[in-house]
């Protein structure tokens, strides 16, 4: 599923050279393991008393790995300055508890996670969002012509700076600043190719801060959308916010970030 983006690019055709083909065998170079903390916690809009925090650990591996190895056996706590909540494991390396919403939304939380002899921690406190206006089927294309096009609206926080990711399904994400479009109505497509009618896409937006802003641009840009997980390890190793206090050599990768998360749906046409 490639997206695709209303903007002028310049295109560079490849010219293809028929010759004898032989096999390289190239060793590529051995990465040390490290913890992957996939903490982006989605508080849905709501006046719920209790909301669900969710994180996923899995360890990170070899570029060609067939599947990614989860982590089941950690302690994972989320506490603020009176209280500790654990986190469960729910199996294939999820951990969840339920949390007051108010404690959610009003305090910062740290989190912890004892995992072989070491302590990893991270601090986060919620960020609000803005809901989503509304989301339409539109009628433009792009370069195959065959493309869906999906117009997407919001109105800017007043008077702060802002960022946002959009969770725009099927494996991808768009982060966004609202330097152009402070305090206004914004509206952008989006573009899917081989959707089909009867078709459901799930849109998230999620307020962000400018850290989180910055690590997710970087992760889209090398992931190329591929892998639909923000958080498995790119070509390069991005550090996020999560911390080795045991051995900071040993530092983990992805991050803990709280966010007020709006969601709408389209059935494509």
């Amino acid at each position: 599923m490639r997206p695709y983006f209303k903007i002028f690019a310049v295109l560079f055709i490849g010219i293809t050279i028929y010759s004898c083909q032989e096999t390289i065998d190239v060793d590529l170079p051995e990465t040390q393991e490290r913890l992957v903390v996939d903490a982006l916690m989605r508080i849905p809009d709501g006046d719920t008393f209790l909301t669900e925090a969710r994180l996923r650990l899995t360890l990170s591996a070899a570029y060609f790995a067939d599947s990614v190895p989860t982590v089941d056996d950690a302690i994972v706590n989320l506490n603020n300055s009176e209280n500790t909540f654990r986190l469960e494991s729910q199996g294939n390396g999820f951990y969840a508890t339920t949390i007051p919403r108010e404690i959610i939304e009003e305090d910062s939380l740290r989190l912890t996670i004892f995992y072989k002899d070491a302590v990893y921690r991270s601090d986060a406190k919620f960020i609000s969002a803005v809901p989503i206006n509304s989301i339409v089927q539109g009628d433009g294309s792009l370069f195959a012509g065959d493309e869906t096009e999906i117009i997407i609206s919001y109105t800017d926080a007043q008077d702060q700076e802002d960022y946002y990711l959009f969770d725009l399904d099927l494996g991808n994400y768009l982060t966004s600043e609202d330097t152009f479009y402070k305090n206004q109505n914004f509206a952008f497509s989006y573009f899917y190719d081989n959707l089909s009618p009867q078709d459901t896409l799930n849109i998230d937006l999620m307020g962000i801060n400018k850290p989180f802003f910055d690590y997710m641009s970087i992760i889209i840009n090398q992931s190329g959308q591929a892998s639909g997980n923000p958080f498995t390890a790119p070509p390069s190793e991005v550090r996020g916010n999560v911390i080795n206090e045991t051995d900071e050599n040993n530092y983990p990768l992805g991050y803990f970030i709280i966010t007020q998360t709006y969601t709408e749906s389209i059935i494509i046409e």
